[in-house]
């Protein structure tokens, strides 16, 4: 073997090693971010920091696709799939109304001010001025809450039945949210996040009631100019 290609494969075989203990380096760090992450989700916060109706982390829809986020192309989405997911499952403005989402947004910026000489020392902390987008974007597109005074049926079996399901997870939401036409798929969305957060699951016969129910009272569809 000549001496250049001596010094050819040498040369690969040094990329190849520092290439695998690159990975084992890389590995190492993943698993320890994990484990911090684990640690932190096992971390409770006083009774005085618990956010509005009882709501925590393990609502969050697990496995939400920044694409599907409101608003996915905008710099606050940009933000939230930045920052939040570090600790836990990508939110969504959807699960809380713009009445509650400053309370919130304040007390995780608490929680991360107050940890970030431990278990987040590591954690990308958002400027001043991300957090400011961040409950911009959060106020806009945030759970448009039932306004009980719209709905003049809300004691009847459907509408009680709407209110308990909706409301183990998230703000009960308006009815004109969503089309007649958009609420089914909805529905069905919201029972996987139920199912993957642990929450009552509605059978068939109650499904259909609240997606009923919901249509009956669904907003209007444009029409085609």
């Amino acid at each position: 073997m000549k001496s250049g290609e001596k010094h050819a494969l040498w040369a690969v075989l040094a990329a190849g090693l520092g290439l695998l203990a690159l990975t084992v380096y890389l590995e190492s760090n993943y698993q320890q971010r994990e484990a911090r992450i684990d640690r932190t989700h096992a971390l409770r916060e006083p009774a005085a920091e618990a956010p509005p109706n009882g709501l925590d982390a393990r609502v969050i829809p697990r496995g939400l696709n920044p694409l599907d986020l409101p608003g996915a192309d905008s710099h606050g989405a940009t933000l939230l799939t930045l920052y939040c997911v570090q600790c836990h499952d990508l939110p969504t403005p959807l699960m809380h109304s713009a009445a509650e989402w400053p309370a919130i947004l304040d007390r995780m910026q608490r929680y991360m001010d107050a940890r970030s000489t431990g278990m987040l020392a590591h954690v990308i902390m958002p400027a001043e001025k991300d957090w400011r987008q961040l409950r911009d974007y959060m106020g806009e597109f945030a759970q448009t809450a039932l306004d009980s005074s719209r709905f003049d049926d809300l004691d009847s079996p459907a509408g009680q039945r709407f209110q308990t399901l909706c409301s183990q997870c998230h703000a009960t939401p308006s009815p004109t949210q969503h089309t007649a036409r958009e609420w089914p798929r909805v529905v069905l969305r919201m029972k996987a996040h139920m199912r993957n957060a642990g929450k009552r699951v509605p059978d068939a016969e109650t499904t259909q009631q609240v997606v009923g129910y919901l249509q009956k009272h669904g907003k209007p569809e444009e029409r085609a100019s």
